[in-house]
């Protein structure tokens, strides 16, 4: 009797001894898949900030790309600011007055004919991926690193892919400002002529009549130069271009 008694003890404690492994195996799993829970959670909230933060930099990148469009035709449009200011007191007194018909101004003396032909007859496909704007920078950031050769094929490219784009004459202008800076002064004389000539109300017109004149000076053409600068002062008197002009006559450097 007492031996079958110590059997049945002993089959208790081993039924008590496997029931605590099976709990404790069952809260180790579940352990186990919580925290595959939590693991899995986590993933997916990096997952999610990580396209966050990408889609962050993304907007970033476009907004610096703006403000500097914005910056740049900022500062060439403030010309036609400071003039609309001084024509608004002008038109108080010509309301009632009729307009006139105006003919249309010819074309400076001192420009060059326009070659035939150098207007494209049409706007070229851009690519399907190209970004103006983005196009535009790169080409003024080739620049302003001093990578003329760079800059100049990347500006002759925007001008063939994108010739009516409002940073068309932008371009053009910084085209010139290349060859001016590599001393090329008779191919940015060309340059500058272009934008004065097929850019007449764009708003580089001022700075290109202004680096027009430089070069002429740097060229020995005197006579050209001031004949440029006072057409600046006199169509544009209110303009930074304007006041540079006004200091290179006064130092005396156009006399002959």
């Amino acid at each position: 009797m007492q031996d079958e008694m110590k059997i049945y003890q002993l089959a208790l404690y081993g039924c008590v001894v496997f029931l605590g492994i099976a709990c404790a195996a069952s809260r180790t799993q579940q352990r186990g898949d919580a925290i595959e829970d939590v693991m899995s959670e986590m993933n997916d909230n990096y997952a999610r900030l990580s396209q966050r933060i990408s889609d962050l930099d993304r907007r970033f990148t476009e907004m610096d790309n703006s403000l500097f469009i914005l910056n740049d035709l900022v500062d060439s449009n403030s010309q036609a600011l400071k003039e609309l200011k001084v024509g608004i007191g002008g038109m108080k007194n010509t309301r009632d007055v009729p307009a006139k018909p105006v003919a249309s101004a010819p074309a400076p003396s001192f420009l060059s004919p326009e070659p035939a032909g150098s207007r494209p007859a049409g706007d070229m496909p851009a690519p399907p991926t190209a970004d103006p704007y983005l196009f535009y920078r790169e080409s003024y950031d080739h620049f302003r690193s001093g990578k003329m050769e760079l800059a100049k094929s990347s500006f002759t490219q925007f001008l063939k892919v994108f010739p009516r784009h409002e940073l068309s004459d932008n371009a053009l202008y910084w085209l010139g400002e290349c060859y001016y800076a590599e001393k090329d002064f008779s191919a940015a004389a060309k340059i500058f002529e272009r934008v004065c000539r097929e850019y007449q109300d764009g708003n580089k017109v001022p700075d290109a009549l202004l680096k027009l004149g430089y070069s002429y000076l740097s060229m020995g053409q005197k006579g050209k130069a001031e004949e440029v600068l006072q057409r600046l002062i006199r169509k544009y008197p209110h303009s930074e271009a304007a006041n540079k002009a006004k200091q290179k006559l006064r130092t005396g450097e156009l006399q002959t």
